[in-house]
Formats: C-alpha cells, sequence, structure tokens
C-alpha cells in the first residue's frame, strides 16, 4: 500500500509540476507574443454601415493634443515624431505616426491601431511602454478610434527615422512592459454616469480617454503607475527637480476655463502646458472647455 501511495505522491507532483511548467510557458508566450484583435473583431459592436470621419477625427486629433509629443522640428511635421522624453527609467523618442509606408504608420489596418491605442500592443506584436499612454486611450470609444486613424491617414506622409529608446536596465525589456500590464492597464471604454449631466459625462470622457490628463496631473505609485486613489491630484517632481504638474482635481471652474485657454495668459510659454492650452484655443469647442471644466470641478480635493 505504501508503494502505491507514493506512486501517486509521485504522479500527483508531476502533474503539478506539470500544470506549473505550462502555466508558465503560457505566461511567457502571452508576455512575449501577446494576443491581438483582428480587423472582423474591430467592426464587432460598430453600427451598420459605420464609416470613420477625417473630419472628426481632426477634432480628436486636437483634443488629445497629439502633436505636442509627435510634432518633429526637424521636418515641421506635427506627427513625424517628437522631441525626447526624459523619465526616470531613461529617454523614450516619440514615434513618426504619419502615413508613411516605411517610417510612418502607413501600413497599418484599423485593427493595428486600436490594438496599439488600447491595448498597448505593436503591429509586430510588441508590447508598448506606457510612457505612451495607451491606459488612457483605451478609454476611447471604437467609433472615435477609427475617426482619429482617418484623419491621420489623410495627413502628408513623411520620411522620418524612428529613434531606439534609451532605457535604464530593467526597463530595456519589453518583456517587463508586458508584466506592467498585466498588473496595472484595463482596456475598458469609458462609462457615462447616468446619474450625472451630459456635460460632465463629456467632460470626463475627454479628460480620462483622448485628454490623457491624469497621464501628468495624476502621481504614480513606485512602479509609474497612476494612484487611483489621488486622480489628478498632482504628480511628483520629476527627477531634476522641475515643477511637478499641479493639480486640477476640485478648482474652481473659471481657473480651469481660464488654464484651457491660452490666450487668459495663465499659462507661461515656456510651461509644458502651453502647447495643451494653446491647442484647446486654437482648435477645442468651448462647449468642450466647459464640460472638462464641470467634471474636474465636481471632483474631490484632498487639501
Amino acid at each position: 500500500m505504501g508503494i502505491r501511495r507514493d506512486s501517486r505522491t509521485r504522479l500527483g507532483l508531476a502533474i503539478a509540476a506539470l500544470l506549473a511548467v505550462g502555466a508558465v510557458s503560457l505566461a511567457l508566450v502571452w508576455l512575449s507574443n501577446p494576443p491581438r484583435l483582428t480587423d472582423a473583431e474591430i467592426r464587432t459592436g460598430l453600427a451598420a454601415g459605420f464609416v470613420p470621419d477625417p473630419a472628426k477625427g481632426a477634432a480628436l486629433f486636437h483634443l488629445g493634443g497629439c502633436a505636442d509629443c509627435h510634432r518633429s522640428a526637424g521636418t515641421g511635421s506635427a506627427v513625424a515624431g517628437g522631441a525626447p522624453l526624459e523619465t526616470f527609467a531613461g529617454t523614450f523618442y516619440p514615434s513618426n505616426i504619419s502615413p508613411d509606408m516605411e517610417t510612418g504608420i502607413g501600413r497599418w489596418s484599423d485593427a493595428d491601431f486600436v490594438n496599439a491605442m488600447a491595448h498597448g500592443v505593436s503591429p509586430e506584436g510588441r508590447h508598448y511602454y506606457p510612457a505612451f499612454p495607451y491606459t488612457a486611450y483605451a478609454q476611447s470609444t471604437r467609433e472615435d478610434l477609427l475617426h482619429l486613424k482617418s484623419y491621420l491617414d489623410g495627413l502628408k506622409p513623411v520620411r522620418s527615422a524612428n529613434l531606439d529608446h534609451d532605457l535604464e536596465f530593467p526597463f530595456n525589456f519589453r518583456i517587463a512592459s508586458g508584466v506592467w500590464k498585466l498588473a496595472f492597464h484595463r482596456a475598458s471604454p469609458f462609462e457615462p454616469d447616468p446619474e450625472r449631466s451630459e456635460a460632465w459625462n463629456r467632460g470626463a470622457y475627454i479628460v480620462n480617454s483622448l485628454g490623457h490628463c491624469g497621464t501628468c496631473h495624476t502621481p504614480r505609485n513606485l512602479l509609474f503607475a497612476e494612484r487611483q486613489g489621488e486622480a489628478f491630484m498632482g504628480a511628483a517632481p520629476t527627477k531634476d527637480g522641475a515643477r511637478a504638474a499641479p493639480r486640477i482635481a476640485g478648482l474652481e471652474t473659471q481657473k480651469i476655463l481660464n488654464g484651457l485657454d491660452e490666450w487668459a495668459a495663465s499659462v507661461h510659454e515656456e510651461s509644458a502646458m502651453f502647447l495643451v492650452t494653446k491647442t484647446f484655443s486654437e482648435h477645442v469647442p468651448y462647449e468642450d472647455h466647459l464640460a472638462v471644466a464641470e467634471y474636474l470641478s465636481s471632483l474631490a480635493r484632498s487639501d
């Protein structure tokens, strides 16, 4: 009987070991080659006959401040790759998002674009680093992402090679981004609050999705994830001691409106926020200004 019991024990341990190896193998496959949605899956849930509108995409492009990061000083293009982004993990180089076939996103399908924006996965199946704020863009509607792509597709292609990020160990291993996403990324669209006004929900959508305001204005934990309980309470100073992005939750409505208006002269031209306010002043409808102000002013403040 003892021999049979020992045999059963060894068999059980062997099965457990195989299951563990299988689970680790599956995890490594996902981390190194994450699943991607297909074009057919992207179309699921869209209204019959939906056609992306470049005009709507243009408005979304400006609302999201895409050119703030992707504007190329060398080419003059708003989408050919922007200035280096210095972080504690190293230096990130914003990519070329013009429709150039070789160096931009000209070959991207709708699925490639949505996978990148909502899931942080490249067309080649690599994890994007969370310096690219896909955690916010994931809250965008599928329709808005396709509108945005249709606008980008119509821009002038610019041949401008992308630079490799210069990151410190262990951030230079992309598989670490997969682990980070398992812990902190949820690709779920924004859900309106039925108890709130239409304007409040519009403001919440703008701020939390393409507006990605929390990317700068929400403090982060040691793993660079936003502290959800402290949304828009102001970010910590950067490693070089530069001024932190201020708290924007619970501010007076007029102060928020002034902050979104370049012409109100409330933001200095050397501030990183200046381009954001300039874009809002020139391209974003005033109704959206009011919606953002209504949402942010309604949030609780910690001081």
